[in-house]
């Protein structure tokens, strides 16, 4: 056999037996608990299970789920509402849907909160808690501990504690970096049952080193 047929043959054997490399898996974000119905993917969920960047998260009625994520921050979603999971560089971002949703946070990289073209985020002390909720183009954030910056592209608003930014986002095309701005906002007086309709328990963030909330019921979230 010539040195050409003896190349073609190895090239071919190589081509048969070199393994494929699998696609990289996408990254773990955190972990999920749930009372009731809730799916990730359009897929039902245990009561608890794992979730991944790129994952989008449901909940049916009469469920609440809460996501723990690295760091110790918390997020949680009550009935009835939908939020897609994913990273901006080393931080974790939630895309609100539809509903509302709370934020514990206790690290020095806050969850970044993506809603109506405006993002939401701790103002980067930790034991903050506010929570965020969605109907059409309004939008209202509310600081229960600690404040809330709002960023949209013409400006930022700190809602600080105690208050709510009740503010009416604009559709059509959002501004550069995928921010749009707030046409409306106005600062009000927080009530103490917020709009999450979770029950958060402002008393666990009071503490130096809280333990993580867990959700309870659909109605109800419980920190030790």
């Amino acid at each position: 056999m010539g040195f050409r047929a003896v190349l073609a043959t190895l090239l071919s054997m190589l081509l048969v037996y070199v393994p494929v490399v699998p696609a990289a898996s996408p990254a773990v974000v955190g972990k999920i608990s749930t009372k009731g119905r809730t799916t990730v993917n359009g897929t039902l969920v245990p009561e608890e299970a794992t979730v991944f960047a790129g994952d989008r998260i449901a909940t049916d009625k009469e469920t609440a789920a809460g996501l723990s994520l690295p760091g110790g921050d918390q997020v949680f979603l009550p009935s009835l509402s939908a939020a897609q999971i994913k990273r901006i560089d080393d931080q974790v971002a939630v895309v609100l849907e539809r509903g509302a949703l709370a934020v514990v946070n206790r690290s020095a990289q806050p969850v970044i909160v993506e809603v109506n073209g405006v993002r939401v985020r701790a103002s980067g002390t930790s034991g903050a808690i506010y929570e965020v909720a969605v109907n059409g183009t309004s939008l209202k954030v509310m600081a229960r501990k600690g404040t809330a910056v709002v960023k949209a592209s013409d400006r930022t608003v700190e809602v600080k504690e105690g208050t709510t930014l009740d503010a009416t986002a604009p559709q059509g095309p959002v501004g550069a970096g995928g921010v749009g701005p707030i046409w409306t906002a106005v600062l009000v007086s927080s009530t103490a049952a917020g709009f999450t309709g979770l029950g958060l328990g402002i008393k666990a963030v009071k503490r130096p080193a809280p333990d993580n909330c867990v959700v309870v019921s659909p109605n109800s979230i419980k920190c030790p």
